[in-house]
């Protein structure tokens, strides 16, 4: 008879809570351990895309205020950025130092301003060109000639860049962002959890050889799979805490790996134990059926000795029997 299918939010709680359903889980299709994992990963992918894009969506609210408000007029002459007024530079940033604008019509390079190393990623809008730097440090950037090529930048200022960020032209954008963001993530995180799984079944293999039970590729799998529940989902809750708040902590990723070593080192010893019950209990009816069998031929034994003698009996009657019809009838005295 197959085994009813288990809602899956069932068996996250059960995967992260309850041991003794991972000998359930090591007996299981392999295609059920899959779908498991791909919609784990669809969860984590969708939260985490989503809790990108609303942290988009409020530095660019910022950004826009901040802009329409504090922006002063600004114009690209020969491919030159110019603003009007005293000050020629503008800087604007979350107070968690994730992201920074940096907006400088006097220098040329982003090293040169000195509060770009205040913010992990940052847009600069500088003399001559435009310069992304990402959280490694790492710059690529495009001159102005380059964008009006594309863009025609030339007639650009202040006023053109507000009617850009309408409500209609962000709603698209931020859709197209978390299309594409959603698209990366997901191939980005499918990869790093399935190297994440290869190596929990290997480390699960070693172990399992080294307590003594012999586990299929397919049992390890599963049982990676299932491992690795409670270690994606604190990765979630970490991912999106250090987004909003720019909290960190420094051994997570070590911490990330122990959890799910220890779950999957645990769910072998369950079922090594599950094993050796087993065996006991096995151990035990084959005794008990010994003991019956001996007992039935001890009983046998018994019934064949009664019948036997039985027999001597009913033959010793016959024969004393015999003997009183042989004796003549003047012989009596």
């Amino acid at each position: 008879m197959e085994k009813k299918k288990k809602p899956f939010f069932i068996n996250v709680k059960n995967a992260i809570v309850n041991f003794d359903e991972y000998k359930i889980f090591s007996e299981e299709k392999t295609s059920l351990a899959i779908k498991y994992f791909f919609k784990l990963l669809l969860i984590f992918v969708l939260i985490f895309t989503i809790a990108l894009i609303c942290r988009i969506i409020n530095i660019s609210n910022n950004f826009i205020s901040d802009f329409k408000n504090e922006c002063p007029e600004f114009s690209f002459n020969n491919y030159v950025l110019e603003i009007k007024g005293d000050n020629k530079k503008i800087v604007k940033g979350d107070d968690s130092g994730y992201f920074g604008l940096i907006i400088d019509s006097q220098n040329d390079n982003l090293s040169d301003v000195k509060e770009s190393s205040n913010y992990q990623r940052v847009i600069g809008i500088l003399k001559d060109k435009v310069v992304i730097k990402n959280v490694d440090g790492v710059e690529s950037f495009q001159d102005y000639k380059q964008l009006n090529e594309r863009y025609d930048i030339s007639n650009l200022n202040k006023s053109k860049v507000l009617d850009l960020f309408s409500r209609n032209n962000l709603t698209k954008i931020y859709t197209i962002i978390g299309i594409v963001f959603f698209i990366y993530l997901f191939v980005v995180y499918l990869i790093e959890f399935m190297l994440d799984i290869l190596m929990l079944s290997v480390v699960g293999y070693l172990f399992s050889r080294i307590v003594r039970i012999k586990l299929k590729y397919k049992s390890l799998f599963n049982l990676s799979v299932y491992s690795l529940t409670l270690s994606i989902l604190l990765y979630l809750i970490y991912i999106i805490a250090n987004l909003f708040t720019g909290f960190t902590i420094r051994y997570f990723e070590v911490a990330y790996h122990a959890i799910s070593y220890i779950y999957i080192v645990t769910a072998i010893l369950m079922i090594r134990s599950d094993l050796v019950k087993q065996q006991i209990e096995v151990s035990k009816i084959v005794k008990e059926q010994k003991k019956i069998r001996e007992e039935k031929q001890d009983k046998e034994n018994k019934n064949d000795r009664e019948e036997d003698k039985k027999e001597e009996e009913t033959k010793n009657e016959k024969k004393e029997h015999k003997k009183e019809k042989d004796i003549p009838e003047g012989n009596e005295a």
